[in-house]
């Protein structure tokens, strides 16, 4: 008769503590306790402690009596591995493994109560490894559609790298945390068990992470880096003059509209997919974008949204514009930025097996058949907790035999959070109750994710700024007419900005009233230093290029076209100068050049073929040609004073000609025996302080040299000395004029524009001394003698320039007398003291005794006071009297 109840039906045994104890009741009535199939566990193995907390580590009954343990077909624990299968048939914990670490590809036995299981270390510390159950990791999605919570491991690795314009790697940093986590809110899992592959690339040291137990809603990270491992390249092309395509470059032209180009390219050089791919990159300060396509500018930012790159796939994108550089310092080019996101890890490092216990209930049904000495057997699993359970391995034999009656690889359906899973049945023919040996493997269900977001930053280089100035010099502005000249040339050229300037092209236009350029006088120097030859090459062409106005009329004139830097970078730093000079011959310049320019232009660049900064001299040196003849004036007169042996001597030299003339020395001779006493030098009336003298004797007498550093145009020099001695004096001798020695005549273009600014200024004073001449021995006389206070000097000389009768801007004596009865009649006498009635007597007796003098029929020389005829036009002494 049936027992009244299947005893694999009742209860399970009583669980750990925390659970509900699961009595097993006896045996039914009438039933021999050696048949029933109750659930029996032995007594644990000897010297085995059972952990206190282990769910399965339930208290065994003990065998029935009689009843030899390995007939029992109990939910019986397999042996530990290096055991016989048939020495211990008891409900224990496997052994601890041995010395070697375990195949992880062996499968983990479960029984029907499992043992205390294996002490975990972390693989970070030791790289030890428990044994895993093998389960077939499955997709994420897969496993989402499963109910029931699942054991999560998860990858995610973090990039920050920053790379240069060609995309290579100048800085990386790579973190990645792996992260097992028990989701559930009731259960616990225990026996946790991480085997990784390619962690190569990983500072983990070894290939498996272990985890004794996770509690509900605990979890376990372990943080490592990575190294040599990309994902995505990002390289730019910035070039700042693409019309010329055989070599990039990094320069502006300062104040000049640069055309820019800026090409992006993003890359997937990973094995998965990438998502999110975005770049943003700040573009130069200024720049004007004027095509770009793909991306958006806004404020100044480009920000390009690339979306998906399949695996090996590369995105492009050319963005144009212009950029005008309005200072000097250089201007960054702005930092890409590049950003993206994977479902996989950087590292390529995955879960190859993952795999924990739960709380869960295998065993045995043996049900006798209809037949007697036949049996159908079938495998149980209870899953007792709120995991998704994967059962991997069942396989079942009966003892002694080699024939599998069940032998489940991978079983198909997952055993659902408090479900039960029932093979089918397999018939035995055995006399008794079948005694089996078997073995399942299980685990909960794993879900596994790798994630990588990672950011991409170039660094940004600066665009360097060129610029420079020209200046060009002549060292002679006048020219004199139809005499051959030599002028050198400098060209100064400074690098004002920020980049090195390697190429330097001038062009420099020669005017036609010169020879073209000789090169062997063409001289180089940078910093001080002269330029090899092949460093430089100078040509010289027919005709001017720049001047479009003041040309020569006595030629075309050539063009001079000089490159620097011909045979390599010339390296000039910002602040530098490159002086050059060269000889110019001006062989026959005529009267007709009267403004001739010579301007100059520069062309500056960084590379060979970066963008070019052309610069014109900002002041052209110009030239004209000066036709001045030379003309002066120059006598001298010796009177007798009081006294015996008593001279006075005057010397005149008066410049009129066009330019002033340098280092004047007019000489004189003092005869023997006499000497030389009250020297005076005076220029326009004012006189001259500290005039260098030299004096030589010899039997002619002392020769006397007044040295004169420029007598200025329309400057009159009057020298007058006394001398004193005995003896004989040749008169004749003593009248003669001994000459007059000048220099150079003297540019004098800095003098000259200041004229009329005096003129205006001299016309403005009231009583202001007018442009005539007279001797100032004879004024200070006449004004003496008719009491005009000397205080009154230019006032009167002022007034007395009316008296000049006969035009020749000369005031003789008598012409003074008028001009002074003139004042005095104006002013009027305050009295007639005997002082005026004796300055009236003294100017009678002087009328009377020049009264022959001043006869209507003759005139008196300015320059020797010789009385020659009315209409003469020369004196003796040269003076030539100009015509009325």
């Amino acid at each position: 008769e049936a027992p009244a109840e299947d005893p694999l039906a009742m209860p399970a045994p009583p669980a750990p503590p925390g659970m509900d104890a699961l009595a097993a009741p006896p045996a039914p009535p009438g039933l021999d306790p050696l048949a029933a199939d109750a659930l029996l566990a032995p007594p644990a193995p000897p010297a085995l402690d059972m952990p206190a907390e282990d769910p399965l580590a339930m208290p065994a009954p003990p065998a029935p009596a009689g009843l030899d343990p390995l007939a029992a077909d109990a939910l019986l624990a397999p042996p530990a591995p290096p055991a016989d299968p048939l020495a211990a048939d008891a409900l224990m914990a496997p052994p601890e493994p041995p010395a070697d670490l375990p195949d992880l590809t062996a499968a983990l036995p479960v029984e029907g109560v499992q043992g205390a299981g294996e002490d975990k270390v972390d693989a970070t510390e030791e790289g030890l490894s428990g044994v895993v159950a093998g389960a077939v990791l499955r997709s994420s999605d897969e496993v989402d559609s499963i109910a029931g919570d699942k054991l999560e491991g998860s990858i995610h690795e973090v990039e920050d790298t920053t790379v240069d314009a060609d995309g290579h790697v100048t800085k990386q940093k790579v973190t990645g945390t792996l992260t097992l986590s028990n989701p559930s809110k009731d259960d616990r899992v225990y026996d946790v068990d991480a085997v990784m592959s390619d962690s190569s690339s990983t500072n983990l040291k070894g290939n498996v992470v272990s985890v004794e137990e996770l509690e509900p809603g605990q979890e376990h990270a372990v943080s490592y880096t990575v190294s040599d491992r990309n994902m995505l390249m990002m390289a730019e092309r910035f070039d700042t003059n693409p019309a010329r395509d055989k070599e990039r470059s990094l320069s502006l032209a300062m104040g000049a509209e640069n055309t820019i180009s800026l090409e992006l390219e993003v890359r997937n050089v990973a094995s998965t997919g990438l998502h999110d791919v975005v770049v943003t990159r700040p573009l130069p300060d200024g720049m004007n974008v004027t095509e770009v396509e793909h991306a958006t500018v806004e404020d100044g930012t480009l920000t390009w949204d690339v979306g998906h790159l399949d695996v090996g796939a590369s995105s492009t994108i050319v963005v144009r514009g212009t950029l005008v550089a309005t200072g000097k310092d250089p201007v960054s080019s702005g930092a890409a930025t590049a950003t993206y996101r994977a479902d996989a890890a950087l590292s390529t490092m995955n879960f190859e097996d993952l795999d924990a216990f739960c709380r869960g209930f295998a065993y045995m049904r043996s049900v006798e058949g209809e037949r007697p000495d036949t049996w159908e057997v079938t495998a149980v699993f209870e899953n007792r907790s709120s995991f998704a359970v994967d059962l991997v391995k069942l396989q079942a034999r009966l003892k002694g035999s080699d024939e599998l009656l069940f032998d489940f690889s991978d079983v198909n359906e997952d055993v659902a959070p408090h479900g039960e899973w029932r093979s089918e049945s397999v018939s035995v023919a055995s006399a008794e109750k079948p005694d089996l040996t078997w073995e399942l493997s299980y685990t909960v269900l794993p879900r596994t994710s790798a994630t990588t977001e990672g950011t991409l930053t170039m660094t940004p280089r600066d665009l360097a700024i060129v610029d420079a100035t020209v200046e060009k010099s002549y060292s002679k502005s006048k020219l004199h007419s139809y005499r051959e000249q030599t002028v050198q040339a400098e060209i100064r050229i400074t690098n004002t900005g920020s980049s090195v300037i390697n190429l330097m092209r001038l062009t420099d236009d020669i005017p036609g009233v010169f020879h073209a350029v000789d090169s062997s006088t063409l001289k180089i120097k940078q910093a001080g230093q002269s330029l090899p030859p092949e460093q430089f090459k100078a040509d010289v062409s027919e005709g001017i290029t720049l001047e479009g106005e003041h040309h020569s009329p006595d030629g075309a004139g050539h063009t001079l076209t000089l490159t620097i830097g011909r045979k390599g970078p010339i390296g000039m730093a910002p602040g530098e100068v490159v002086v050059v000079t060269y000889d110019l011959v001006a062989p026959d310049p005529s009267p007709q050049n009267e403004r001739v320019d010579a301007p100059i232009r520069g062309e500056f660049s960084c590379e060979r073929f970066g963008p070019v900064c052309e610069r014109d001299v900002e002041s052209a040196p110009s030239v004209r040609v000066v036709h001045n003849r030379r003309d002066f004036s120059a006598g001298k007169q010796a009177l007798k004073v009081g006294g015996r042996g008593r001279y006075e001597v005057l010397i005149l030299f008066e410049n009129n000609g066009d330019t002033p003339l340098a280092d004047v020395q007019l000489k004189d001779v003092i005869p023997p025996g006499y000497e030389m006493t009250d020297c005076e030098v005076r220029a326009n009336n004012s006189a001259l302080e500290n005039v260098e003298t030299s004096q030589e004797t010899d039997a002619t007498g002392t020769t006397v040299i007044w040295h004169l550093p420029s007598v200025g145009k329309a400057e009159r020099i009057d020298v007058a000395y006394m001398i004193k001695g005995e003896g004989d004096i040749d008169t004749d001798l003593l009248n003669t004029f001994h000459g007059a020695v000048f220099g150079d005549e003297i540019e004098d273009d800095d003098a000259e524009p200041e004229a009329p600014a005096e003129a205006e200024e001299a016309s403005e004073e009231v009583e202001s001394a007018p442009a005539v001449k007279f001797r100032d021995d004879v004024l200070d006389r006449v004004m003496d003698a008719h009491g005009i206070d000397s205080e009154h000097r230019d006032a009167f000389i002022a007034h007395a320039a009316a008296f000049d009768h006969d035009g020749n801007n000369y005031l003789k004596k008598q012409e003074l007398e008028d001009a002074a009865t003139a004042w005095n009649e104006a002013h009027g006498d305050s009295s007639e003291d005997e002082g005026a009635a004796e300055a009236e007597e003294e100017a009678e007796a002087s009328e009377s005794d020049d009264a022959e003098v001043e006869s209507a029929d003759t005139k008196s020389c300015p320059i020797c006071m010789k009385d020659v005829a009315a209409d003469a036009t020369e004196c003796d002494c040269g003076f030539k009297f100009e015509e009325n």
